[in-house]
């Protein structure tokens, strides 16, 4: 297995930062490119193992696709390819991803007229996947579940003869992301209906795009927010970012303003100041950015102050059960973690990381999460290689402003 060694002589951090593209519009805009736009040349797209998964599984014209462990691509080719009538397809994936439900996405599609059936355990992945001409019209779906569910069969309703009418029941969660969805559909000329119970995308037909540019993502600046936190001084430049975007991650300024770190925009892109922590007790609810538990928990567990994150029912079932884990390997540097169903507080900050080996489970997050805590003492993180899941250059990035990286392949 390897790892990684990381320190950092100064704790001082200074550089230019070119995050990669987000992946959330990246994948948003592969899969419309696919249904609408064949000529649609999109830049600075990510660079991602989710991404390329997502591509190659756009573009593979096998009878068996494996999506490896990319849920987004998993949730967007099962839509994607429901559409296609006349090709029939095995759709499967890592065994982690077997282990993720998609039977809510499968129901709604089944009853827009698709032809899904399972090849293992009833509402999980593998699939048998018949494409056929979907007709589209009015259906109920629990707001309660993965947005992805929720964009996937928007972004197929300009397709079908009757557009699609969802309505939801109950709160919706990571709801910034549906918006992500419909503001990308209205920059390529969709017409797209929300409100608090109800999405409408009547059928219609594309218009003529040539180009569109995906933004640099923002749940990975939030570990350059983490990093200008624990940092004794912080002169980091982000650019490309927008300070109107159409991610909800973008919410990671505010919630790191009470923390001291601002985010002063200056031409495209903004820089990263470092001042004092304006709280002592923090109350924060992610049901909107559950992306960004991770990064929150162990800054809070870092610089010692109690906190409670709610709103993280979503957690349990990502790469890995992200709740857990964080609370597994934050108590091994003696802090005091309770979770629940949807929450995750910090009774007891990060008492010693001397000797510290953190486990990442497959998960990319928990990998760049806790790699700021280097800044305090010398840290090592077990496979490292799961960053390419969404930030590729993520370890390269750090050894440019002063981080000491050493691999180790043993």
């Amino acid at each position: 297995m390897s790892a990684i060694k990381l320190s950092h002589a100064t704790s001082k951090v200074i550089g230019k930062i070119e995050v990669p593209g987000s992946k959330s519009e990246s994948n948003r805009l592969l899969l419309l490119k696919h249904l609408y736009f064949p000529n649609l040349n999109i830049g600075k797209i990510s660079d991602s193992r989710d991404t390329s998964f997502m591509k190659a599984a756009l573009e593979s014209e096998n009878s068996e696709i494996n999506i490896g462990d990319a849920g987004t691509a998993m949730r967007f080719n099962t839509a994607f390819n429901a559409t296609k009538a006349g090709r029939n397809i095995t759709l499967s994936g890592s065994e982690r991803m077997h282990e993720r439900p998609i039977g809510i996405l499968v129901d709604a599609l089944n009853k827009l007229g698709a032809k899904i059936t399972y090849l293992d355990k009833e509402g999980y992945p593998p699939l048998k996947i018949e494409g056929q001409q979907l007709a589209g019209g009015t259906l109920e779906i629990d707001g309660s579940v993965s947005s992805q569910f929720i964009s996937a069969l928007m972004m197929i309703g300009p397709g079908m003869k009757e557009g699609i009418h969802l309505k939801l029941k109950g709160f919706s969660v990571s709801a910034p992301y549906i918006y992500l969805t419909a503001n990308l559909m209205r920059k390529l000329g969709f017409d797209a209906k929300l409100d608090e119970e109800d999405i409408i995308i009547p059928h219609q037909k594309a218009k003529e795009i040539q180009s569109s540019v995906v933004e640099p993502d923002w749940s990975a600046a939030s570990y350059w927010y983490a990093i200008a936190l624990l940092t004794d001084e912080a002169e980091i430049y982000l650019p490309g970012f927008l300070q109107h975007s159409l991610q909800g991650d973008a919410s990671v300024r505010g919630l790191f303003e009470p923390l001291g770190i601002q985010s002063l925009f200056i031409g495209s892109g903004f820089r990263l100041k470092k001042g004092e922590v304006k709280q002592q007790r923090f109350d924060i609810n992610l049901v909107h950015n559950p992306d960004l538990a991770q990064t929150l928990a162990v800054v809070f567990a870092a610089k010692n102050l109690p906190a409670k994150i709610t709103g993280l029912q979503t957690l349990r079932i990502k790469e890995t059960d992200r709740l857990k884990a964080l609370k597994t390997e934050l108590e091994k540097t003696g802090a005091e973690i309770e979770i629940g169903d949807d929450f995750l507080e910090v009774k007891k900050g990060i008492q010693n990381l001397e000797g510290v080996i953190f486990d990442t489970y497959e998960d990319h997050r928990m990998a760049m999460a806790f790699a700021p805590l280097a800044l305090m003492a010398p840290i090592t993180i077990n496979n490292p290689e799961v960053v390419a899941k969404s930030y590729q250059s993520f370890w390269e990035d750090l050894e440019a402003v002063g981080f000491l990286v050493s691999w180790d392949f043993s």
